[in-house]
């Protein structure tokens, strides 16, 4: 007994903290109607089969007290040649072995022992892995296991993406998104043909509309960038992150902090994180504890990298109505030059940086000045950084570098580097630069909120800037 323990604990822990976490982070998992699975004590998972992901995939959304009682149905003469590959999927997995070409063997019979026995199973109905993405027609097994035990839920899922991430007679594993659409329990009625046909068509139903979700994310407008501006302790975080709240009652925002947040009718929303998000919050974290300017520069440029990159990401992945960034990766880059570089930088160097650094400059010669003046800008030009996204609109909270220290000091954590009364009135000389050179050069709409505003007050104006914004885009359109 306390061997059997030990070996379930361990399957457990091998799940939850290694299989899991590696499938989020490399390949990424959207999961849409797990609240299916709660509350039943006994089901029978049906799904399409493309790839041998699909099975950790499944096993990925199971609550974690049903994973010792879960079995897969898996081909043995498979697995059965590597040892290793065996030895894993019988201890991890512990799936009913099936022997194709048995005419002996009922796998049929194992089946309903385990669904007897109070177990659940995993059956994909097709067989075998087929043509990727085509759902193959249904073999009648899941049909004859329903007919007998009609107490037990069939819940039909649908998997796209791991006919790409992991195809077949594929050795290498490609990080590409995965989708997990789990449909409502059914109790199903009249004979075994019936029951597969009905199950066919719930799961075909369900690719067909995952399918048109997929094609609507695509030709839906596109996301909004808001970037917030604003020194350290100037309640920039707070501001974008209730105007993000305010904007999700009409649409999916997200909110690009120290972490991405995302929001829909006010409430923050669970997404699955992407593998870049925990890089860049290492670094951003990484960052912070540095003891000088100095140290502090290449993690923060990097933090800020990411960022940018991140933006992408996120529009092309979760396609937000609107992006809200607390700071923006370009912005913030220029405007912090003015503390590294001090008097070295003004306007019109400020908006060549921009210009550069967005790609919307003209081809400067290498010996233009501009290079010699800051040479980190030939060197990210040379690593392909020369890209960064301009915002479409600009939020900035100007507040005096005495009240934010004032702030800062009552939070109670560590001070960084470069939130002293000091270098706050420098960085805030930055992003004045910044905000005239966008709005003269660039011509971005640009809201200043003062800093003795009240939350509420501030929430408001900004909230209706980039309603009147979006709506003034939609017009032009």
């Amino acid at each position: 007994m306390k061997v059997a323990g030990l070996h379930i604990r361990f399957r457990i822990l091998v799940h939850l903290f290694l299989i899991r976490p590696f499938l989020h982070l490399f390949c990424g998992v959207y999961i849409t109607g797990r609240k299916h699975l709660e509350g039943l004590n006994q089901y029978i998972l049906t799904a399409n089969h493309n790839s041998h992901l699909d099975i950790l995939l499944l096993f990925s959304v199971l609550p974690f007290r049903e994973i010792q009682k879960t079995h897969p149905i898996a081909p043995k003469e498979y697995f059965s040649k590597n040892r290793i590959l065996f030895w894993l999927a019988e201890t991890l997995f512990h799936p009913i072995w099936i022997v194709r070409g048995d005419k002996e063997g009922n796998p049929l019979k194992v089946m309903k022992k385990v669904l007897r026995s109070g177990h659940n199973i995993i059956i994909f109905p097709e067989g075998t892995r087929g043509e990727p993405g085509v759902i193959a027609p249904f073999k009648t097994g899941v049909g004859q296991l329903a007919e007998e035990f009609r107490q037990i839920p069939i819940i039909p899922i649908y998997i796209s993406g791991p006919e790409r991430s992991f195809p077949k007679k594929s050795s290498l594993l490609l990080p590409l998104w995965n989708n997990i659409t789990i449909g409502p329990p059914q109790i199903c009625t009249g004979d075994n043909i019936d029951i597969t046909d009905s199950l066919e068509k719930t799961i075909r139903g369900m690719s067909e509309s995952e399918r048109v979700s997929r094609h609507r994310r695509k030709i839906k407008k596109k996301t909004q960038f808001v970037a917030f501006l604003g020194i350290d302790g100037s309640g920039k975080s707070t501001l974008s992150r209730e105007v993000a709240k305010q904007l999700s009652d009409n649409g999916y925002a997200c909110l690009m902090t120290d972490r991405l947040e995302f929001f829909r009718n006010s409430t923050e929303a669970d997404i699955q994180p992407l593998l870049m998000e925990k890089v860049r919050e290492a670094i951003g974290a990484y960052a912070k504890k540095a003891q000088s300017l100095k140290h502090y520069k290449v993690p923060k440029l990097t933090e800020l990298l990411l960022r940018d990159h991140l933006l992408g990401e996120v529009e092309k992945w979760y396609n937000p109505d609107y992006l809200i960034q607390d700071g923006s990766p370009l912005l913030n880059l220029v405007a912090w030059s003015v503390l590294f570089k001090g008097k070295a930088v003004d306007e019109e160097t400020c908006a060549k940086a921009l210009e550069i650094l967005s790609g919307h400059a003209p081809e400067f010669e290498d010996s233009n000045p501009i290079y010699r003046q800051f040479k980190e800008l030939r060197y990210l030009k040379k690593l392909g950084f020369a890209h960064l996204k301009l915002p479409e609109a600009v939020i900035f909270l100007d507040v005096d570098p005495t009240v934010c220290c004032e702030r800062i000091n009552r939070r109670g954590v560590r001070i960084q580097v470069h939130e002293t009364e000091e270098k706050l009135a420098e960085l805030r000389k930055g992003y004045r630069m910044v905000c005239s050179v966008i709005e003269t050069e660039f011509h971005l709409p640009l809201l200043v909120v003062e800093g003795d505003q009240t939350l509420e007050q501030s929430t408001g104006s900004a909230s209706k800037f980039i309603q009147n914004f979006v709506m003034e885009n939609q017009t032009n359109e």
